[in-house]
């Protein structure tokens, strides 16, 4: 299948790891003991929902970064990927994480995040870190729901008036609400670790 002709596909998130692998289950472990929070919570996008992932209870956890480091890596190598960034401030750790463990791996990769907003000083960018002219890139983040954090981060890179492709994007956990659809549109095909569905205790 052509890579043109997999982006057409339905939207849903792809799996990023086999579910027989143990690191799965170890991560599945984490984020269940630091991050899945249950109870009655409002969202960045004042929907209200019962369940909460605060991912960077994981992310900036040591095991839980090199996990995600370590996963994420292997993924860029699958896909000729030598690029990653994402949105602060989620996005952040899991950028560290990965440019770390692709130096520790002997496949370095290039990082940076995307700010929010420009610094209102010095270089008065978006941008920091290291986005190559023409780079192809992968974009994460922690959580995906619309998938608006991820379109955020392109737009702040088109603002700073860079040369880049971005046909990809993963995320820790996806929770199943329109993030895969919304970013199949724009032409980008996301895939998970995880998935709300992979944990059952979610009603």
């Amino acid at each position: 299948m052509t890579a043109l002709a997999e982006l057409r596909q339905p939207a849903e998130a792809v799996d990023v790891l086999d579910r027989k692998d143990e690191r799965w289950h170890r991560l599945q472990a984490i984020i269940r003991e630091q991050s899945l929070k249950l109870g009655e919570f409002t969202l960045s996008s004042g929907r209200h929902s019962t369940y909460l992932f605060q991912l960077r209870q994981t992310t900036m956890l040591p095991e839980g970064a090199a996990l995600i480091g370590e996963i994420i890596v292997e993924y860029m190598k699958r896909h000729a990927i030598a690029c990653i960034g994402g949105l602060e401030l989620g996005a952040v750790p899991i950028v560290s994480a990965v440019a770390a463990v692709s130096h520790l791996e002997h496949s370095p990769v290039n990082a940076f995040f995307v700010r929010k907003e420009p610094k209102k000083h010095g270089a008065c960018e978006r941008i920091d870190g290291h986005l190559p002219p023409e780079a192809e890139v992968l974009m994460v983040d922690d959580v995906a729901t619309s998938g608006g954090s991820i379109l955020k981060a392109v737009e702040g890179m088109k603002s700073d008036r860079r040369c880049f492709n971005v046909h990809r994007a993963l995320v820790v956990v996806d929770r199943e609400e329109g993030a895969a659809e919304n970013l199949a549109v724009q032409g980008i095909k996301l895939a998970a670790i995880f998935k709300r569905s992979d944990f059952p205790e979610i009603r």
